[in-house]
């Protein structure tokens, strides 16, 4: 076996002869996890930020394994059972290595904790009413800092469309204010930025926000944070989707028809069939939740900054007041890919 394996030498013996000659799949399994882990790497590049050839197992992590399942949830509209069959595809490979390697195994003892997701998949698209948002709104306890966190998030989830990975890797510094006016720097799908400008109410907001979070005004910090060993780490997705959960369940016992399994994508949601239901033309709201294309008939339309805040302001009403070094495979990807097994 050969020594001083790293990430892409796992995954070149995984599918180059563990799965068919120890454990006998068929060809239609393999191909299901190379089509797994080629979704995973694709996350990895448009989502991330991290390239095939600097993947590795610290970043391979679970917080960003459960949020490229949430993004197949969220942005692909992926069933509960499609879900769970990528995610038993990469603890199969986590489990195999951490049983060849003892070193291993501590990244497949965590990524093994990820639970089956729950559900089927949805026909048509998830929303939140204007009152539903005016419930989830007022449901965290602002009397606590963690309420007043979870308030303001919502908010900003709501009043942007970022999804939910845009919307974590926040730092202050993507906070850009020219006078009265603030619009936020979003590191988008693709590698993009793209800008969306924040009304007074959110404003107002965010402010309010900045003062008790952030007194230092540290550029470098995220936005949205949790305190960990003295160091302010990034907030997790699970952790965003846990509470959303509970207030989900809060509002849902007076409110029976307040949707339980909300998450994070229906807030992003709400707010396009909000603007599209207030008349705003749709290739408005492609540039607003940074699509790439929403329609045939809007792929070559452009909205800049100013039409987007005049389209903000029609749904105002629900506000309220780690890296490898390349190695030899640097430029040939594909050649990676085929030693990988996964061209």
């Amino acid at each position: 076996m050969k020594k001083n394996k790293d990430f892409h030498d796992w995954i070149s013996e995984f599918f180059g002869g563990y799965l068919t000659a120890k454990r006998n799949y068929s060809d239609k399994t393999v191909k299901s996890y190379k089509d797994t882990f080629n979704l995973l790497r694709e996350y990895f590049d448009g989502e991330l930020g991290i390239k095939f050839i600097n993947m590795n197992f610290d970043n391979c992590n679970k917080e960003n394994i459960y949020s490229f399942l949430l993004y197949l949830r969220d942005e692909k509209s992926n069933s509960a059972s499609t879900i769970n069959l990528r995610l038993s595809a990469i603890k199969s490979f986590f489990k195999y290595c951490g049983e060849e390697e003892i070193e291993l195994y501590k990244y497949y003892a965590k990524i093994k904790t990820i639970h089956n997701f729950k559900g089927s998949k949805k026909n048509k698209v998830e929303y939140l009413t204007s009152q539903q948002l005016k419930l989830l709104f007022e449901a965290p306890d602002i009397g606590l800092k963690n309420g007043r966190r979870d308030r303001f998030l919502m908010i900003l989830m709501y009043e942007t469309a970022m999804r939910l990975n845009e919307i974590l890797s926040l730092k202050l510094e993507n906070i850009i204010s020219s006078g009265e006016d603030v619009e936020i720097k979003i590191f988008g799908k693709g590698s993009k930025y793209r800008t969306v400008p924040l009304l007074k109410p959110a404003i107002k907001h965010l402010n309010v926000y900045l003062k008790e979070f952030h007194p230092l005004n540290i550029q470098s910090d995220y936005l949205f944070y949790i305190n960990h060993s003295g160091r302010r780490d990034k907030l997790s997705p699970g952790t965003v989707d846990a509470f959303l959960k509970k207030y989900a369940h809060k509002i849902n016992e007076e409110n029976d028809d307040f949707p339980i399994n909300l998450h994070a994508h229906m807030l992003r949601h709400s707010v396009a069939m909000s603007m599209y239901k207030n008349g705003i033309p749709i290739s408005y709201v492609k540039d607003f939740l940074g699509h790439s294309d929403i329609s045939t008939t809007s792929i070559y339309a452009y909205a800049d900054n100013e039409d987007i805040k005049k389209a903000l302001e029609a749904v105002q009403e629900n506000i309220p007041s780690s890296n490898v070094k390349d190695k030899k495979w640097k430029g040939k990807e594909k050649d990676l890919l085929k030693y990988c097994g996964l061209e």
